[in-house]
């Protein structure tokens, strides 16, 4: 597949891995649009026409919801003019979609100028990264990081009734709300958060995956304000909240042992440590994704392990969900 620059390339990535095979990315796709500035429209075909380059991910089948991603690879940041078309764009395909229902999300890693709110939140549009907050600029990999982090939440939010998320400005907020604590968490990121073991040295989340993937979870321990996983070949990974640390090193599972808040399934339903760990242990890791105030690690590509500080969750992600609770 062709990719119009490397940030589209890096958004389907992404995208497939976290929402499966029907993540499609077409260039050029012509819709009538009569302006930006008025994103009425009246046909698919004919003049005046609008060639456009659209990621496009199926969320649900029944009935089959589809978000619409638009990457933005801009010097700057993004004027109104950009969340405007796209506006145009996705009113246009929810119009004429044969029952289809669309969600629309503008990826501009440069970040959006202050008047684009007004017209994300009218047309129900998610920013990434968002607009409300001090920070309006993130370095890209966080931007990327916020992309995988709401793909993961839609996925999950789409197994329960979502009508509400279809109406302004819902969804604007609910791409917020997944995302507003990147402000905290980029300024600790250069800081540092990704440490190697024994030495202690700066690392980054890519670094620290490569590292773990493919490894057996072999034992989980929860000591005071901290979680720790131990893996196999001698491999430790310890979550501190802002800090995570991992390498062949003992002294990560250091300190008092406690009794870690444990959850399972989606509702977050209490659960025992036992209970945890008969699932986990024994099981390959094969993703993770940083969520700021946890990491989460896929397990054999049926489960989905969590670390907080004070505890850990665990749920199925086989579907048809009802059929696979913990």
């Amino acid at each position: 597949m062709k990719f119009r620059n490397k940030l589209e390339e890096k958004c389907y990535g992404i995208a497939k891995r976290t929402l499966g095979n029907g993540v499609t990315v077409e260039h050029n796709k012509s819709l009538q649009v009569e302006s930006a500035l008025f994103p009425e429209v009246a046909s698919f075909s004919g003049p005046p026409t609008k060639e456009i380059d659209v990621m496009s991910s199926v969320l649900l089948g029944e009935p089959k919801v589809v978000l619409l991603v638009s990457c933005k690879d801009l010097a700057g940041k993004a004027e109104p003019a950009h969340v405007q078309e796209w506006s145009a764009v996705v009113k246009t395909m929810t119009k004429y979609g044969d029952g289809t229902l669309y969600l629309g999300l503008i990826v501009c890693p440069t970040g959006f100028s202050r008047e684009c709110e007004a017209w994300a939140t009218c047309y129900n549009l998610g920013l990434l990264p968002p607009l409300k907050g001090r920070s309006l600029v993130f370095l890209e990999e966080t931007v990327l990081n916020m992309f995988e982090r709401v793909l993961y939440a839609l996925r999950k939010r789409m197994r329960y009734p979502f009508a509400d998320l279809m109406s302004p400005p819902a969804f604007f907020d609910f791409v917020l709300s997944m995302v507003a604590d990147y402000e905290g968490h980029e300024e600790a990121a250069r800081q540092g958060r990704y440490f190697e073991a024994p030495k202690g040295w700066l690392s980054s989340f890519a670094e620290m995956y490569s590292t773990i993937t493919d490894h057996v979870v072999e034992d989980l321990v929860a000591v005071e304000e901290a979680t720790v996983v131990k893996l196999s070949s001698g491999l430790i990974l310890r979550f501190e909240g802002n800090r995570v640390d991992y390498g062949h090193a003992t002294e990560l599972e250091n300190g008092v042992r406690v009794r870690p808040d444990c959850r399972k399934n989606i509702e977050m339903e209490s659960c025992t440590f036992d209970f945890i760990k008969s699932i986990a242990v024994g099981k390959r890791i094969t993703s993770a994704g940083d969520f700021g105030t946890y990491i989460e690690f896929g397990l054999d590509q049926r489960f989905n392990l969590g670390l907080h500080v004070e505890g850990f969750h665990i749920f199925s992600t086989e579907t048809p969900i009802e059929d696979h609770r913990l």
